[in-house]
Formats: structure tokens, sequence, C-alpha cells
């Protein structure tokens, strides 16, 4: 493992998805010298897991739908979806999984972009080891911004370990169509999932531990949602929670509480996120790591004058575009502390 001098900058950005790019647009727009980390693709999860190819997946099976209400060419669209159309078009909305556009956006504005894993070691400070194992350490004069969102959250079930369970970035990166697919869970990822995966062909048997599906939203909403899964073929099976599951000569056996074993080709867990934040090294700085970051109104991580955390890592609102606003007040925050020209608090 090879050491490299420290680099300086003003601020350092952890994670490179759409919550950390509109951080370092907006400090490289105040003329702050920013850094960005990013372990993975740059755009994050929303542009190649996320919201993009769910709804390039979700946009053929709505069209088709509304189509099919409309007196005069619902006739026409009663055939089944080409599923090999919508998995292509699906990959070119994710540019076949490659950021070479994010990547050239970073440059664009003058950011400096570093592939690797980041991880603070002490205030002000990300060691960053790349994929070729060389280390480099980054200082920021001014400000860190922890943008490094959530992911998938699995439930501790006896036999998960050996039945390789789909989350979220298996379903919206599939290469093919299950026959059948059990999905866990009732909210926004289980719900369009399932959606989905009914329209192109799989039998989906969705179980929903709680009474109804998107509780988190009014109850006429999942009323609707249900009801359309119903008429489309898939199974939705209320208070049914799963207590174990197993793959047996390659067929999972999900086994519900009530001891019914339920089988299909994939299981699809659905059942929350978890903040990435278990091995970016809080515990330097006196956090704890794998928690949610506590921030202020200004987006800095509570105990800190330095340390800010955007977008899902702070699980104010975990959705995209709130993230992005966030990023926004975080970057115009630090531009105007770092100028001295920022506001007193009340």
């Amino acid at each position: 493992m090879t050491e490299t001098e420290t680099l300086a900058y003003d601020v350092v950005v952890l994670g490179a998805g759409p919550v950390g790019e509109n951080v370092a647009d907006r400090t490289r727009a105040a003329g702050l010298s920013t850094a960005i980390v990013e372990s993975e693709l740059v755009g994050g999860e929303c542009s190649y897991w996320a919201c993009m190819p769910s709804k390039a997946l979700l946009r053929p099976v709505i069209a088709r739908a509304d189509a099919r209400r409309l007196p005069g060419l619902s006739q026409a669209v009663q055939g089944p979806l080409d599923t090999a159309a919508v998995l292509a078009r699906r990959d070119e909305y994710t540019s076949h999984w490659h950021d070479d556009g994010q990547v050239a956006w970073v440059e664009g504005i003058g950011a400096a972009l570093y592939r690797g894993h980041g991880r603070l070691a002490g205030p002000r400070t990300v060691k960053v080891t790349g994929p070729d194992g060389e280390r480099r350490t980054l200082t920021a004069r001014h400000a860190v911004a922890v943008c490094t969102g959530t992911r998938a959250s699995l439930p501790e079930l006896p036999g998960l370990d050996g039945v390789g369970p789909w989350t979220s970035r298996e379903a919206t990166s599939a290469e093919e169509v299950p026959r059948r697919l059990i999905v866990v869970g009732g909210g926004v990822v289980a719900t369009e999932m399932a959606t989905v995966y009914q329209a192109l062909g799989s039998q989906v048997t969705l179980l929903v531990r709680g009474k109804g599906l998107l509780p988190r939203m009014e109850p006429f909403a999942g009323e609707l949602v249900a009801e359309a899964l119903t008429a489309a073929g898939a199974e939705l099976r209320t208070g049914t929670p799963v207590e174990s599951v197993t793959r047996e000569n390659g067929t999972v056996v999900a086994v519900t509480g009530t001891g019914e074993r339920i089988e299909a080709d994939e299981i699809l867990f659905a059942t929350g996120r978890a903040p990435r934040t278990g091995d970016i090294g809080l515990e330097t700085v006196g956090l704890e790591p794998g928690s949610w970051l506590s921030v202020d109104d200004t987006l800095r991580v509570e105990g800190t004058d330095w340390l800010y955390a955007c977008g899902d890592v702070n699980h104010r609102a975990l959705l995209t575009h709130q993230g992005k606003y966030q990023a926004r007040i975080a970057g115009d925050v630090i531009g105007a502390r770092a100028a001295g020209t920022a506001p007193a608090a009340p």
C-alpha cells in the first residue's frame, strides 16, 4: 500500500451522488477548492440503482395501463410487454452503468475527483484508499460534507445469508425476469418493483408484515395500489411476516409466521434503509459508526463547527430531491461562513 502526500482543499465531500454533486457545485460557485471522494459510480444510487432505473422500468407499465383505459386504443395494447426492450431502455437510462458523463460534469465545475474509499481520520481530515491500494490524505480548511446516503437494510432472518436475496439494487439492474418473485415489504420500493415484475411476466407474491401498503401515506393511496396489483395478478398477503428463508435446489422457500412455505425463483427484500456511515471513520471524531447524523438547520452536524451531513444520511427526508435541496443550502452556508458573510445565529 503506497502512501502519498497530503493534499489540502477548502472543502472535502464524501460521496458523489446527486447530493454530493450539489454540495460541490455550490462550494465551487463560492470560489472554494473542492474534492469529491466516491467509492462506486459518480452519480450515486439514484442514477444507477434507484430513481432512474426504477422509473424507466415503470414507464412502459404505466403507459400500457393508461392506454388500456382509453377507448379506441385499449384493444391494441392487450398483449404483453417486450421484456427485452424494456430492460434495454432501462440500461440506456443508467448509461449502462458507466459514469463518464457524470465524471465530465465534476471536472467541468473544477472539482477534484478521488476514486476510492474515504474515511474520516480526525477533524477536517479524510484518508482515501484507491482501487489500486494507493492512499491519499485530504485535509479541509473549512468543511467536510458527508453525503454517503443509505443502503438497503436486510432483516436478521435464519437462512438469509445462503439465499442470495435481492435488494433494490438487484431488482433495478436484473438482466432477466424470474418466473416467480417474492417481494417482502409494503413500502414504495416493494410496490414499485412488484408492479414492474408482475407486468414483465413474473408471478409476484407480496408479503407484508403490516395491515396494508404504503403505511406512511394516506390510506387511500395504499388501497389503490393494492387494488391495481391484485387486478394485475399479483398475490398480496398482509399481516404475513417472514420467519425464515432457504434456497432448496435453486428454489427460494420463505416460511411465514404461520409456518406456510411459499416458493419462488428469487426473493426481494424491500424492508427499509440504513445509513452508509458504518465505515467512514465517525469514531475518529467522536461519533457512532453506522449512525444517522443529526444536523442543525444549516446541515451542520450537531456538536461540530466543520462537519456537514446532507441527504439521506441525516434521516430528515430520504428523497433525492430533498437531499439536493439540502445540499444547495449546505454549499451556500459553507461558502458564506468561509467568506465571513454568514448571518449570526438567532
